[in-house]
């Protein structure tokens, strides 16, 4: 089972180096790194430089927390990574503060068992009646700036300014029904979590796709958090929504309704793991923990591998 980790990075090098050599360990794993362009890659680098399978990124985005270059920077790992034609059966994206919860052997027989599956859950939001849903695209959101990085950078005034445009172009966009009309065919829209694994096919797919639909990619640029429609959309409308874990499921608040292989806590903001909960996350059946941080969580990730030691390569 041949695997390219996609990982989207922007912080704590220790991090990324750490699940890099971790899951590189295994001869038929791969990881592609994308660091933030607003951020020193050389860290990234300098940790990794005598890893093998592990490749950086020279074409970087400028990723801005719920911005549309997020999309473009995932996109460019996906292109990268099929382009290596190293015959790839799963690509699985990851976010930088990450950490497999699983030991490498038991993540390559978790995709043999469900080869052919999608694991990307969606739900159908273009049809919702439910403002919390609605408003991710009924309104014009433009997060690809440091407004909300830099808030102290940014006086009252800049701030009314940037919610007035907001407010004027919203006006353009209030009426848009969800569901996305371009060549004679329909996309409604879906919502789920960030993190995702799929199929060689159905990559090819989305970054066919992607290579046009400009009505599709206007309207992506505004919705909110794109990372949690874009590719949801394209993948369950299209017939890889057959193969998904599960499709058309009902309206639930809350992201972590729709975890994939990721498991995460979000009661306000996404929980950082310590080693307290480390008998909580050895025994989820999830493949991945969001998420960990140097000087936080070290003694967790200590124990994780400790309960992987002795089996960390195929």
């Amino acid at each position: 089972m041949r695997i390219a980790f996609l990982n989207l990075c922007h912080c704590d090098p220790n991090i990324v180096e750490r699940v890099a050599r971790k899951l590189t360990a295994c001869p038929n794993f791969d990881m592609y790194i994308h660091v933030d362009a607003k951020q020193d890659e050389r860290p990234f680098i300098k940790r990794l430089s005598n890893c093998p399978r592990v490749y950086f990124l020279e074409n970087r985005q400028k990723v801005y927390w719920g911005g549309f270059h997020a999309i473009l920077a995932t996109l460019e790992l996906m292109k990268t990574a099929v382009e290596a034609n190293r015959g790839y059966d799963y690509y699985v994206l990851l976010q930088n503060l990450d950490y497999p919860l699983k030991s490498n052997e038991e993540i390559a027989q978790f995709f043999i068992m469900h080869k052919g599956k999608q694991f990307i859950r969606g739900c159908n939001i273009g049809k919702s009646k439910d403002w919390h849903y609605q408003e991710k695209y009924k309104l014009y959101h433009s997060f690809d700036n440091d407004f909300y990085i830099n808030k102290e950078r940014h006086s009252k005034l800049e701030w009314l300014i940037h919610y007035q445009i907001k407010i004027i172009k919203s006006i353009r966009t209030i009426g848009f029904s969800g569901t996305i009309k371009e060549d004679g065919k329909t996309y409604d829209i879906y919502y789920g979590a960030a993190q995702w694994a799929l199929t060689d096919e159905c990559v090819r797919y989305i970054l066919e796709f992607s290579k046009g639909h400009p009505k599709f990619h206007k309207i992506m640029k505004h919705i909110k958090f794109p990372d949690e429609e874009y590719f949801h959309t394209i993948v369950h409308n299209s017939h890889f929504k057959n193969t998904c874990i599960m499709h058309d499921e009902p309206e639930r608040r809350w992201l972590v309704n729709w975890r994939n292989l990721h498991y995460f806590e979000y009661p306000k903001e996404i929980t950082v793991f310590t080693e307290k909960d480390f008998d909580k996350l050895i025994h989820r059946k999830e493949l991945f923990c969001r998420k960990v941080k140097t000087g936080i969580s070290d003694r967790l990730m200590d124990e994780i591998d400790q309960a992987h030691r002795g089996n960390m390569q195929l």
